[in-house]
């Protein structure tokens, strides 16, 4: 059952957003009825950061997935991998990122749910300065951390215009940003 009301309510802030997401309606596209939804969680705020913390933790495995590789390989393959999940879980990824980017979510959750949503998506951004480190070392260390970014945001952003009828195929998409992402690294010169 939980994982119906999650489902439930990401669907529904993905449509309309965090202010038109009503306990009532999640819990009638559910299957229940609402008053049965509390013994499942405590408020509409717990069913948003529960399904936000499932979708940011799928997120890193699926990202994290990479050792082993070389460093070139390992950034390629994040930068791949974060499009190609993009892509194939549009709604999710747009819930997710409405939440973490939204200047009010920290008046809409508490502030250790909100605290612990940013944690997870700091480990991310640790990440892919760690990658990007150990594929261009000679990138100033005060702008690892900008560069990492800039990855991140073109990646993210692709959820928000990619069509599935379009004229390119996510791999393809995927390795277009790849291309992108390299290009801001290969022969970054120190001043």
């Amino acid at each position: 059952m939980r994982e119906r009301i999650l489902a439930a309510a990401i669907t529904i802030v993905a449509d309309r957003g965090f202010g038109a997401f009503t306990v009532r309606e999640v819990a009638e596209a559910a299957g229940i009825k609402a008053p049965g939804l509390y013994s499942h969680f405590p408020s509409k705020e717990a069913i948003l950061t529960e399904a936000v913390s499932r979708v940011l933790a799928d997120f890193m495995d699926n990202a994290a997935d990479v050792s082993g590789l070389d460093p070139e390989e390992e950034l390629r393959e994040t930068v791949r991998r974060h499009v190609l999940y993009q892509i194939q879980n549009m709604h999710i990824a747009r819930v997710a990122d409405l939440v973490l980017n939204t200047a009010t979510a920290g008046q809409f959750l508490s502030t250790d749910d909100y605290d612990r949503l940013l944690s997870a998506q700091r480990a991310y951004l640790n990440l892919v300065c760690d990658r990007v480190t150990a594929f261009a070392p000679e990138v100033p260390h005060a702008e690892v951390t900008i560069v990492s970014i800039a990855i991140i945001a073109m990646c993210d952003r692709v959820a928000n215009w990619f069509q599935t009828d379009g004229p390119m195929k996510p791999e393809e998409v995927a390795e277009l940003h790849w291309q992108m992402a390299r290009s801001m690294l290969v022969g970054h010169r120190a001043d």
